[in-house]
C-alpha cells in the first residue's frame, strides 16, 4: 500500500502538467458525470496535439535543411556608463552593439554551423563549426586568425554514458524525424492509453459551483473522479498488458531497428520488462482507499474553466496542481497554483482580450511572497500557427522580498528597481521570429538581447576527413602547432574598423601574442618570468638596504 501510494506521489507533478495542456479550450459537449467530461476534453486535447505535432514534423525537415539566427546585444548610453564605472572610469562609448550571426544545417550524421561575430555592426570575425557524428568530433575554425581546424571530441560529462551511446543520439538527432511517430500514429496512442488512464478513475460527485478568480466569476458544474489504490494497480496492469503486444508500439521499435538506433532483440526485451512489470503488481497488497481526486470545472458552454488534482491520506485532502480562468465580458482570471513539498508556486492576475489579444496584469509568487510582476500587452492568444506570437511581457520586481519572522527588519530584493521587457514579434508568412529583451533601471534602457530565426538556405556540411590542417585540442604538440599558425593582425584591423580605439586593440594584441608565445615557447617564458621576479627581488633590497 505505502509502495503505491509513494509511487502516485511521485508521479502527480507530471499527470498536473498534462492535465493543464489537456485543459487548454476544451469543451465537453453536455457531460453527465466526471469520466464523460474528461473524455470529451481528452478526445479534443489529442485532435490538437496530431495537429500541431505535423506542423512540428515539417518545420524539423525543414530547419534540417538551412535554418538561421542572429543574436544580437544592443547597449544603450545607461549601459555604457554603467559598464565604465564598473570598470574604474573606461570609456566604453565605442561599444554599440555585438552579434552572433549563424546559419546551420544538419544532414546525415554531420552538422555544420557559420557564423559572423560583428561588433558595432562590422564584421569582428568568422566562425566555422563542423560536426562528424560517425567520427563524434567538432571541429572548429576561426579563418581571421588562422586556415586551421582545432578538432575536440563530443564526449558527455557523465561518466555514465558511453561513446557508443553519444553517437547514437547525435545520429539519432540528424534524422529525428524519421524515428518519430507520424501522426495518426500517435494519436492512435494517445487515445488508447489516455483512455486507459480515464477509465479506471471512479465517478464522484457532481455539484454546481461558481468559480471566482479576481472578481471574475462564472456559474459552473463541478465533476469530481477518484483513483483508488485498488484502481491505480488496475490501470497500470491494463496499461502494462496493452503496451506488450501493442501494434503501434511494435511498428516503433521496427523503425528504431531500421534507423540502428535499437537492436532486434530489444523489443523481446522490452516485453521481458512488462512481464516483470506485471508480476510485481501481482504481489502489491491494496484496498480501496482513495489515492488521488480530480476536479474539472465545465462552464454553462460546455468549456473547461477549471482543473485540480490533488493526493487524499484518510480524510485529508492536499492540492497538487490548481487552474482556474474564468472568463465573463471579455475579461479573464487566471489562477494556476503547484503545490509540493510544503512549498508552493502561483501565478494570479486578470486581463482583457480584444479581437485575439491579451493585455493584463499577473503576479508571481512563492510560498506566497509576490516575486515578479507581469504586465502583458496584446498577447496573441490563438496565433495563426503554433509557435508564432506577437505581443509584449514586461517583468518588474517588489522591492521587498519578504518579512523577517524574528524581527521587524525587511529584505530587500536585489532585483528592485529592475525591469526586463520581453517583445515577441514573428511574421507567419516569411516564417521568422524574433524576441527582443530589454533590461531597464529606474526606467532607463541598460541593453537589449534581440534573439531572431527562420529557415534559409543553410551552410554545406562537411565530413572530418575533409578538414584540413586539423589540430587535436587533447595533443599538446597539436596545440604547439596550431598556436604557431595564428596571426592577430586580420582581428586587429577589424576591430580598429569596428570602432575599438586603438590604444586598446594594441594592449589587446600585445596580450594575445605573448599568451601565443607562451604556449610555443614555454621554457623562454619561464625564463623570462624569474628574471622578473629577480629583479623585482633586487630592487625590494635595495630599496630596504637605503632605508
Amino acid at each position: 500500500m505505502n509502495r503505491t501510494r509513494k509511487l502516485l506521489k511521485k508521479v502527480i507533478a507530471v499527470a498536473a502538467a498534462s492535465s493543464l495542456i489537456a485543459a487548454g479550450g476544451s469543451t465537453v459537449m453536455a457531460a453527465g458525470s466526471y469520466q464523460e467530461a474528461e473524455t470529451a476534453a481528452y478526445d479534443k486535447f489529442v485532435s490538437g496535439v496530431a495537429s500541431s505535432w505535423e506542423e512540428y514534423l515539417a518545420s524539423y525537415q525543414t530547419a534540417q535543411k538551412g535554418s538561421n539566427a542572429k543574436i544580437t546585444l544592443n547597449v544603450e548610453d545607461t549601459g555604457r556608463a554603467l559598464l565604465g564605472a564598473m570598470a574604474g572610469g573606461m570609456d566604453f562609448s565605442w561599444l554599440q552593439s555585438i552579434s552572433l550571426d549563424t546559419n546551420t544545417s544538419l544532414q546525415q550524421g554531420l552538422e555544420a554551423l557559420t557564423a559572423a561575430v560583428l561588433l558595432n555592426d562590422s564584421k569582428l570575425c568568422d566562425l566555422n563549426i563542423y560536426m562528424d557524428f560517425a567520427k563524434m568530433a567538432e571541429y572548429i575554425q576561426i579563418p581571421d586568425i588562422s586556415e586551421g581546424y582545432l578538432v575536440a571530441p563530443m564526449e558527455s560529462s557523465d561518466v555514465s554514458i558511453s561513446d557508443d551511446s553519444m553517437k547514437l543520439y547525435f545520429n539519432l538527432l540528424s534524422d529525428l524525424s524519421s524515428v518519430l511517430p507520424d501522426k495518426d500514429t500517435l494519436s492512435t496512442l494517445l487515445e488508447r492509453y489516455g483512455q486507459l488512464v480515464i477509465s479506471n478513475m471512479e465517478d464522484g460527485a457532481s455539484t454546481d459551483e461558481t468559480v471566482s478568480v479576481e472578481g471574475i466569476s462564472e456559474d459552473c458544474t463541478v465533476y469530481e473522479g477518484q483513483l483508488s489504490e485498488a484502481s491505480t494497480v488496475k490501470m497500470l496492469k491494463d496499461i502494462a498488458k496493452t503496451a506488450k503486444d501493442d501494434k503501434e508500439i511494435k511498428s516503433l521499435f521496427d523503425s528504431w531497428t531500421e534507423a540502428g538506433i535499437a537492436t532486434d532483440d530489444q523489443y523481446q526485451e522490452f516485453q521481458t520488462a512488462v512481464d516483470d512489470l506485471l508480476s510485481d503488481f501481482a504481489d502489491e497488497g491494496v484496498d480501496d482507499s482513495t489515492l488521488i481526486y480530480s476536479r474539472i470545472w465545465v462552464n454553462n458552454e460546455d468549456k473547461v474553466v477549471g482543473r485540480e488534482i490533488g493526493t487524499v491520506d484518510g480524510a485529508e485532502t492536499t492540492p497538487v496542481f490548481t487552474w482556474k480562468a474564468p472568463s465573463a465580458d471579455g475579461s479573464s482570471a487566471l489562477l494556476l497554483e503547484v503545490q509540493a513539498d510544503g512549498s508552493s508556486l502561483t501565478l494570479t492576475g486578470s486581463g482583457t482580450s480584444s479581437e485575439g489579444l491579451l493585455t493584463g496584469d499577473y503576479i508571481f509568487a512563492m510560498d506566497g511572497t509576490e516575486t515578479m510582476d507581469i504586465h502583458v500587452a496584446d498577447l496573441e492568444t490563438k496565433p495563426e500557427k503554433t509557435g508564432y506570437y506577437n505581443g509584449k511581457f514586461t517583468l518588474t520586481f517588489p522591492a521587498v522580498d519578504t518579512e523577517s519572522t524574528d524581527s521587524e527588519d525587511t529584505t530587500t530584493n536585489p532585483l528592485a528597481g529592475l525591469a526586463v521587457e520581453v517583445n515577441l514579434t514573428s511574421d507567419i508568412t516569411t516564417e521568422t521570429s524574433q524576441i527582443d529583451l530589454t533590461l531597464t533601471t529606474s526606467g532607463a534602457a541598460l541593453a537589449t538581447l534581440s534573439i531572431s530565426g527562420g529557415y534559409g538556405e543553410g551552410p554545406e556540411t562537411k565530413d572530418g576527413d575533409s578538414l584540413t590542417p586539423a589540430y587535436s585540442v587533447d595533443d599538446e604538440n597539436d596545440a604547439v602547432e596550431y598556436m604557431k599558425t595564428i596571426n592577430w593582425d586580420t582581428l586587429a584591423a577589424n576591430a580598429t574598423a569596428a570602432g575599438v580605439p586603438e590604444e586598446l586593440v594594441s594592449q589587446l594584441q600585445t596580450l594575445l601574442d605573448s599568451a601565443v608565445q607562451n604556449v610555443i615557447n614555454p621554457d623562454t617564458a619561464e625564463a623570462d618570468t624569474t628574471e622578473e621576479t629577480t629583479e623585482a627581488t633586487e630592487a625590494t633590497e635595495d630599496t630596504d638596504a637605503a632605508a
